[in-house]
């Protein structure tokens, strides 16, 4: 899956996580420069193959947020929410 989404547009990285409570449980955070770019890979009639068994098994919860603040080598950058872009 993460092969098949690196070549698209907008694709950063991706980053997989376990509970340390519950080693069945995981967590995929892959970031994007566009929300709408990660809805057209994810959504995308070619990659549906390859990121589809993975995202079925996902818990029906939201599962795309937007950065907001990020703070990296030693600074901090605000982010525009795309909710108060028109």
């Amino acid at each position: 899956m993460v092969a098949v989404l690196a070549k698209e547009p907008g694709f950063i990285e991706v980053l997989v996580g376990r509970s340390p409570d519950d080693a069945q449980t995981l967590v995929i955070v892959q970031k994007w420069d566009s929300i709408g770019n990660a809805r057209r890979a994810l959504n995308s009639g070619k990659n549906r193959m390859d990121v589809w068994p993975v995202m079925s098994s996902a818990q029906d919860e939201p599962t795309m947020f937007e950065t907001l603040f990020e703070f990296k080598d030693g600074f901090g950058t605000d982010f525009e929410s795309v909710l108060n872009q028109n």
